[in-house]
């Protein structure tokens, strides 16, 4: 992986553009070379020597400073190739190539905030620069997902539905973005949109059927969703904790404690560790309630939903309080 990326990095470079004079450019354009062979054979020092000749020469370009970096990478002077690429960022700071090459150099050195700055910074350009790029605009999207700033990635999927509006994992993923935010409605009616452009959507189907078990309605519909979506994919932990959730609402609890006993066993989740303690205390064994509780807490320490209810039901006396 690491040899391909550098590969990567010296097949993005396009050729050089000479303005001096003619014997100053064939001198440069032979220090090019050499230093291009020399890096080829595996000779890094030499290549070094004649990129370093052929930047004095040209001590705007890009694209040697590109190759000089390369070169460094080979040699693990990670430190120096990122001086470099910096400063050919100051020549050119909406250049792609650098950005790539920059966030290659701080992946393997310990820069994690330079990393993330570099890729967040190399999205927005190649977003800007192809905003109906469906796969530089995901990769963004995604970023600000997981990087918890839910309203950028909204704008970044409704601008991807602009263009393509039946491309349903936007769709998907809006909907669960506009559920972090709280706004349910708005979740609902962009995953009943994709699931009528897709009605076998495993992961809408479970959507919808969670959601409408979390507000318990349609719970008829939502035990049919869940199942065809099992019928599917039968050991995703999710949806089988979705149905037991299901079971929950209907006031079967031993099915509901069947299916998410299978789910925790598949997935670790503060939500099923939730489902189980509520299910355990609904049937009166506090003790194990809040064991699921606190193991939950264990894995996922500060948990609002089960640090409530850990402060709601009383360690002590096994019983709730109030």
């Amino acid at each position: 992986m690491r040899f391909f990326l550098i590969f990567v990095i010296l097949c993005l470079i396009t050729p050089l553009s000479f303005s001096q004079s003619q014997r100053s450019a064939v001198s440069l354009y032979n220090n090019y070379l050499k230093g291009l062979l020399y890096a080829e054979k595996g000779e890094y020092l030499k290549s070094l020597e004649e990129l370093e000749r052929a930047k004095a020469s040209d001590p705007l370009s890009i694209h040697i400073r590109l190759k000089i970096a390369s070169v460094l990478i080979r040699l693990d002077r990670f430190d120096e190739a990122e001086a470099i690429l910096q400063e050919a960022k100051k020549i050119d700071p909406d250049n792609l190539d650098l950005s790539l090459a920059l966030i290659f150099v701080y992946s393997y050195s310990a820069n994690n905030g330079d990393l993330e700055a570099e890729y967040e910074d190399f999205l927005n350009k190649a977003h800007e620069a192809k905003p109906k790029d469906i796969g530089i605009s995901e990769y963004l999207a995604q970023f600000y997902f997981y990087k918890k700033r839910p309203e950028e990635a909204i704008k970044v999927y409704e601008n991807i539905l602009e263009n393509n509006p039946d491309y349903v994992e936007a769709l998907f993923w809006l909907g669960n973005l506009y559920e972090e935010l709280g706004q349910r409605s708005k979740a609902l009616e962009v995953w009943e949109r994709g699931l009528k452009l897709e009605p076998d959507s495993a992961p809408l189907l479970n959507c919808l059927g969670y959601t409408y078990a979390q507000d318990g309605v349609k719970l008829d519909l939502a035990e049919e969703m869940i199942k065809k979506a099992l019928e599917q994919e039968p050991e995703n932990g999710a949806y089988l904790d979705s149905l037991g959730w299901v079971y929950y609402k209907k006031g079967d609890i031993e099915k509901a404690k069947e299916y998410i006993l299978m789910a925790i066993e598949l997935i670790k989740d503060p939500d099923v560790y939730e489902h189980l303690g509520d299910i355990y205390i609904e049937l009166k064994n506090y003790e194990k309630g809040i064991g699921y509780y606190e193991e939950g807490l264990l894995r996922f320490p500060g948990d609002k939903n089960l640090e409530l209810k850990l402060k709601k039901y009383g360690k002590e006396n096994k019983i709730p309080k109030g």
